[in-house]
């Protein structure tokens, strides 16, 4: 399977000592485990809350990718992201946007909105609800939680990903990617990592480091989706007899870092298809 061999290809390229660096415009809440999941991953995480060098450190510092998560968004974080964004998208560098928690206020739509209007963003990751959200349809979420019915979850996905002309990600049950032309399905994953604050945001910091080392964010996107779902599976079949939901998030963590290529391929279930129109 061609895209397989193509997600085989970039996961390798982890242990050749690349160390994309990502830069992160992020949630106070989650932000250990971004910088921790960038690590595993072969990366390296620089991060910066201050307005006057947050964009310099696209160009001046080489960054490779740029994440910015919603999660705790205010005024003046969205200014910096804004500037940042221009930056990255003049320099070139992809954009990485998690819009956690945006149907939880009025500011947060205007938020989202403002940004997609000036930013060119790479990959959005977002769970149904908040993708239904972004393309203007009442949802169900509560807070950082969806509870859609994701049967249709590929429709509004490719709707939106074709009206921003952009990779976008629906994380659920079963992930999906796409491109508005291409659809990949990862079904990988256990329902415990919604138990899990910041198992969604750290997708996006997996998807970033791996952008940073190519120019097919659909690639790179589907590859950050499958190493979180495989990993997820296996720090399952590693819990014992009283352990709870900590030791869940420290296994997930290690076979983030530590899974191999061939346990990867081996595990892991994806689907592509191409779409019509």
């Amino acid at each position: 399977m061609k895209l397989k061999e193509s997600l085989k290809g970039l996961y390798e390229e982890k242990f050749q000592g690349k160390y994309p660096l990502v830069c992160f415009l992020t949630n106070y809440v989650t932000v250990l485990d971004l910088v921790d999941m960038c690590i595993h991953s072969g990366g390296s995480p620089v991060l910066t809350d201050e307005i006057s060098e947050a964009h310099e450190m696209v160009t001046y510092s080489g960054t490779q990718a740029v994440v910015m998560n919603f999660g705790t968004i205010n005024r003046e974080y969205l200014d910096i992201m804004t500037l940042t964004g221009k930056t990255a998208n003049e320099a070139k560098v992809p954009v990485i946007v998690d819009p956690a928690a945006i149907t939880a206020s009025s500011f947060r739509k205007y938020a989202m909105e403002h940004l997609l209007k000036e930013v060119k963003v790479s990959i959005l990751k977002g769970n149904l609800g908040e993708i239904k959200f972004i393309l203007g349809y009442e949802t169900k979420n509560k807070g950082i939680d969806s509870f859609e019915d994701e049967r249709d979850g590929e429709k509004y996905a490719v709707e939106l990903a074709r009206k921003l002309q952009t990779v976008v990600v629906m994380t659920g049950e079963t992930d999906i990617i796409t491109d508005g032309h291409r659809v990949a399905m990862v079904r990988n994953g256990d329902a415990d990592l919604k138990r899990i604050c910041g198992a969604g945001s750290s997708v996006a910091s997996i998807m970033a480091t791996y952008s940073g080392l190519t120019k097919d964010y659909f690639l790179s996107a589907t590859l950050g989706c499958a190493v979180m779902g495989v990993a997820a599976e296996k720090a399952k079949e590693r819990m014992g007899e009283n352990q709870g939901i900590r030791t869940y998030k420290a296994l997930l963590h290690d076979h983030v870092a530590l899974l191999k290529t061939e346990e990867l391929m081996e595990a892991m279930h994806v689907e592509e298809k191409i779409l019509e129109g």
